[in-house]
């Protein structure tokens, strides 16, 4: 990849550019380090970034609506655990009209329609959870992280929400989100450097410094092996996910771990989970392992979809894959195409100036520094046979969550 530069605005925004020549589109990506740990109610965070979206002081969500399309400007707004963050994807000669627009949203949205938006809200998520696999996994987050701000599920967004008013909202955003220390800009494509700078500093370089200490995210203790199970009448087939808390994204077990993952369940088809668990005993219809890597800790889990009557049998062959990740050495073969798994879907991610603006931009708001994302390439490509083992019984060797649906007899 391209190399990068990093700058500060006056109000020491960081602003971390790329300029890739010949390419049509630009991408903004601008990162604001909050996340849920600062909500007061589980869904501020979420609601918050719907609304910066719902009209301004100067445009209404009509209009705005409007006005990008008809500019062909995509902008949208996530709400993560980690950060809120603004994306912004537009053709090269619309960039001063696309940051006119980023900054009307960020600076003088007025979250008038609270209400509505809870409406809509409440609607999805309720929708999300019919998914039998969404509840078996959200069942599984409010368990491990009970009382922690990574737990705030969709069942728990939706038991606090109704008590969320604007003034949350507003407290949320402008005392611990709009923070110019806390804040990265990263904008790739087709750019003169001086130029974004002056842009940007115009735009943004107003917004105040206020002093947000850092809270501190504690890691939850899983004092004891757990199992919770969902009754649905509708359920056609059981849902069974399985938790561990695993190491944050700046740990240095992080790329080894992330090999693991591919390794066991991570690469579709040559993975161990789909071989052993879907092909040999043709236990599943869906089987997969995950890793989720936060700034403060991480969450590993399998999961598998499968028959009533196998429940059993496939939480035996969880921990026998899992026993033997600890217990043997991965062969170099295995190894190596993990590693070239990873390396092939990492090229297919960083493709677009969009994907690279976000991980530029990721890594930089993860406390980790925009070049991390090279850095972790070379991490992973250095990782041993013996790591994987290492990391499968510091992780595996602690207590656990199963998290099950299924249709009770």
């Amino acid at each position: 990849m391209q190399s990068f530069n990093t700058d500060k605005l006056s109000n020491n925004i960081k602003v971390i550019t790329r300029k890739n020549p010949n390419t049509p589109r630009i991408a903004i990506n601008m990162f604001m380090g909050s996340g849920v740990k600062y909500e007061k109610l589980a869904g501020i965070a979420n609601l918050t970034g719907r609304l910066l979206l719902q009209g301004t002081q100067t445009r209404s969500a009509e209009e705005l609506a409007n006005e990008l399309d008809n500019n062909a400007i995509e902008l949208s707004v996530e709400s993560k655990q980690d950060f809120l963050r603004a994306r912004s994807l537009f053709l090269n000669e619309d960039f001063e009209k696309a940051v006119d627009l980023l900054e009307d949203i960020i600076k003088n949205s007025t979250f008038e329609h609270l209400e509505k938006e809870k409406i809509k809200f409440t609607g999805e998520l309720k929708l999300e959870l019919d998914s039998p696999k969404t509840q078996a996994f959200d069942n599984l987050i409010k368990t491990m992280f009970k009382d922690h701000p990574y737990g705030h599920s969709h069942t728990t967004i939706l038991e606090e929400m109704p008590r969320i008013k604007i003034e949350d909202i507003r407290d949320y955003y402008f005392k611990t989100s709009l923070i110019p220390d806390k804040m990265v800009i990263s904008v790739v494509g087709d750019i003169d450097r001086g130029e974004i700078l002056e842009i940007l500093e115009e735009k943004f370089g107003s917004i105040k410094q206020l002093n947000m200490p850092d809270i501190i995210v504690p890691i939850p203790e899983i004092t004891e092996n757990k199992t919770v199970t969902i009754s649905r009448k509708d359920a056609a087939q059981a849902q069974i996910v399985q938790g561990w808390i695993g190491p944050a994204v700046s740990d240095e077990d992080y790329p080894a771990i992330t090999v693991l993952n591919v390794i066991l369940g991570a690469s579709g088809l040559s993975s161990r989970l789909f071989v052993e668990l879907r092909d040999k005993k043709g236990l599943a219809y869906h089987v997969r392992s995950s890793l989720e890597a936060l700034k403060h800790l991480g969450l590993f889990t399998v999961y598998i979809g499968t028959a009533p009557n196998n429940i059993e049998t496939c939480i035996e062959g969880f921990g026998t894959e899992i026993n033997k990740l600890k217990n043997e050495l991965v062969l170099e073969k295995e190894l190596n195409d993990a590693k070239n798994n990873y390396f092939g879907k990492r090229a297919f991610m960083h493709e677009t100036n969009a994907q690279q603006s976000y991980y530029l931009g990721y890594y930089d708001i993860m406390a980790l520094g925009c070049g991390f994302d090279v850095e972790i390439e070379e991490k992973v490509k250095k990782v041993t046979s013996e790591d994987i083992k290492r990391v499968a019984n510091k992780y595996f060797s602690q207590n656990s969550v199963i998290s099950m649906l299924y249709q009770l007899k």
